[in-house]
């Protein structure tokens, strides 16, 4: 890893470490724009690894780069366990697991199949959030054998077996926080080297630029808790570190609104202002909008790459024979609007899937 490229990556995993907590909680199980992609996203896994296990003969590595607090080692974890083989407290808590993750009961074929789940994450704290997760749903036993979790850095994957069939998913724009536009290039590179000569699937799933005035300003708006107040929203007032922001409500997709509420409170929790009024700067939403690249006062970065950006880095990274690059909204309009995939098939074996889908 090149010395600029470590930096960034140094101060972003520092940055996630402080939010881990926050973000579980105001973003994966909060936001209702989020919730849905992620929703989507699962379903569009569920299908692929169904049809390589139940339709190809496959047996299947699953690996979720940039894991984060690891949805789906808990959500494939309960997809392969048979609770009847648990001492009763951990089967309760399969139980109980499963009726708050819809979607997520037992498979008799990804229980054969896919044979182990499997997470990279640069963020220690992810991690740790990740293996309480997993013991709290009555999996413990399977961490470190068929539920994988390590800090480390996605631009570091080794070359995959070909059997079982390593499928690597990097989702939920993991891309856009992974050091810009070289660390974005470096995942694909990576995420390449990992599944070319196994003959292996990668997807990337990200969000498009396009979405950034419909989905993006009032997602951050809504969750300044997590990271910090947008640079586009003003004035500045409590903007520093000794303040945290709670808006009044969540805005989601399509919201005109310009401006929103927050509560402003102290380190200690005390409220220092109420329905404090924030407003977007129109100059700052413009650059915002025609760049894609988000900032806060806390240091957050994410990106949100354009769909000809990730053209060009297919066309120039990955075999184009073997890849696609498909508009979420053209799978599922109401769940992905704001996404695109991309996809590279070493083997080809998707082809005949996508086309059920009409994604190509």
């Amino acid at each position: 890893m090149v010395d600029s490229l470590r930096s960034a990556f140094e101060r972003d995993r520092q940055v996630w470490d402080s939010c881990a907590s926050d973000y579980e909680n105001q973003i994966v199980c909060g936001h209702p724009d989020v919730v849905a992609y992620e929703s989507f996203e699962e379903d569009l896994l569920d299908r692929v690894l169904l049809y390589l296990i139940r339709d190809c003969g496959r047996s299947v590595h699953l690996h979720d780069i940039g894991c984060g607090s690891g949805r789906l080692h808990v959500r494939y974890g309960l997809k392969v366990t048979n609770e009847n083989g648990l001492f009763s407290e951990a089967a309760e808590r399969v139980r109980n697991a499963r009726q708050a993750l819809p979607g997520s009961q037992r498979s008799g074929i990804l229980a054969r199949g896919l044979s182990a789940i499997k997470g990279v994450d640069f963020s220690s704290s992810m991690i740790d959030i990740a293996r309480r997760k997993i013991a709290a749903a009555g999996l413990d036993g399977l961490i470190d054998s068929r539920l994988v979790l390590r800090v480390g850095s996605a631009f570091e994957l080794e070359p995959q077996p070909p059997n079982p069939t390593p499928v690597l998913v990097s989702l939920c724009n993991s891309i856009g926080v992974m050091q810009g536009q070289i660390g974005a290039e470096n995942l694909f590179r990576a995420m390449r080297r990992a599944v070319e000569s196994a003959c292996g699937i990668a997807i990337i799933s990200a969000y498009s630029k396009h979405a950034i005035g419909s989905f993006a300003l009032g997602n951050y708006e809504s969750t300044m808790e997590v990271c910090g107040q947008p640079n586009w929203l003003l004035p500045a007032t409590y903007s520093d570190s000794r303040y945290m922001k709670v808006p009044r409500d969540y805005k989601q997709a399509h919201d005109p609104n310009q401006d929103i509420l927050v509560d402003v409170v102290d380190l200690n929790g005390e409220i220092v202002e109420e329905n404090f009024r924030l407003h977007r700067d129109e100059q700052l939403v413009k650059e915002v909008i025609r760049t894609g690249h988000i900032e806060t006062y806390s240091d957050y970065e994410s990106y949100w790459y354009s769909f000809e950006q990730f053209d060009e880095w297919i066309e120039r990274l990955w075999p184009k024979e073997h890849s696609y690059h498909i508009r979420g909204a053209r799978i599922d309009a109401l769940r992905a609007e704001p996404a695109q995939l991309a996809i590279l098939d070493a083997s080809g074996s998707l082809q005949e899937l996508l086309k059920r889908w009409r994604a190509l």
